[in-house]
């Protein structure tokens, strides 16, 4: 089951990045808000979850081949 996407707190955005120094207005920070929530979606579309022992599984998979390889 999926999570929901979260709406990214706008007013926390702009307060992080006006603690850098840098003055935004809220077309930036909607800006920056749309961005983040793509990045979001790309990185969830593209890292489907996995069952809970597969990546150990991938893990020594790899570890037997390179050992192979080194034979």
């Amino acid at each position: 089951m999926s999570s929901p996407p979260r709406a990214v707190d706008k007013a926390a955005l702009e307060h992080m990045i006006t603690g850098t120094g840098v003055d935004v207005t809220a077309a930036d920070v909607d800006t920056v808000a749309r961005s983040l929530e793509r990045i979001h979606s790309a990185a969830k579309a593209l890292m489907p979850s996995l069952p809970f022992d597969e990546t150990g599984e991938r893990f020594y998979r790899l570890l037997d081949r390179a050992g192979e390889a080194n034979r």
